[in-house]
């Protein structure tokens, strides 16, 4: 339980996979590093062969680092569930027209989504003219899509067969606990906490490789990464 003044907030379960889905696609920063993006299901939900990424991707401009992001509740089983649906992922993620699509699209929502944007922007990027910023952002793109990607897996709890299993990839994967929190009495107040350390103990990525245009915003710090506690509220009743 969390107390902050009277409040009591009082730790409660997820109503559905959606609720973490679209908390961690808002929050982006928290978990996949401050220079990335996320590209929602929504987006690509219409796209011939996108339809095995149920939760859409992430993007990390500075470490040119991309992400599969799996949201996953701990109720569902591990082998029936939750690896199926990786493998198909990562089957797909391998192919070099998968990796064009998305490419495309993100060059698409550049000029669509201000927030998109603005993180090219915080890197050094779109201070030349459009065809000059375009040609960069393809550069910039095809360092990030010609690594293979990381399974990014924010979960409410990882079991023992999620993690055992999870060590046996050649494809990293880093893995956040989620914890929700109610407060007592006004079930719209809720708080969402993450954890400051990756649970998995594996590596992701390797922050500051110099890739940003702006060298101050590449010096990612250990304690820029850190994971916080994010609060999403509403008005108390």
């Amino acid at each position: 339980m969390l107390i902050s003044g009277k409040s009591k907030f009082v730790k409660s379960p997820f109503t559905s996979e959606d609720e973490l889905k679209k908390m961690v696609i808002e929050n982006a920063d928290y978990f996949f590093a401050p220079s990335s993006f996320c590209l929602s299901r929504e987006l690509i939900s219409d796209k011939d062969g996108f339809e095995v990424f149920t939760d859409g991707f992430a993007v990390d401009i500075a470490n040119r680092q991309w992400f599969i992001v799996n949201a996953a509740l701990a109720k569902h089983n591990v082998w029936s569930h939750i690896v199926p649906q990786v493998v198909k992922q990562l089957v797909a993620a391998g192919q070099s027209t998968t990796k064009q699509l998305i490419i495309e699209l993100i060059i698409q929502q550049i000029s669509e989504d201000k927030n998109i944007m603005k993180k090219f922007n915080d890197e050094g990027y779109g201070k030349e003219d459009e065809g000059v910023f375009l040609n960069e952002i393809r550069g910039v793109l095809g360092e990030v899509f010609g690594k293979s990607p990381i399974i990014g897996m924010p979960i409410d709890s990882i079991s023992n067969d999620l993690r055992d299993w999870a060590e046996t990839l050649k494809t990293k994967v880093k893995m956040s606990v989620v914890r929700k929190y109610v407060e007592s009495g006004n079930s719209e107040n809720i708080i969402y906490e993450i954890p400051e350390e990756d649970q998995t103990g594996q590596e992701t990525t390797e922050g500051g490789n110099g890739h940003s245009k702006n060298t101050e915003s590449a010096k990612i710090t250990k304690e820029s990464l850190n994971s916080r506690e994010i609060y999403l509220t509403k008005k108390r009743k």
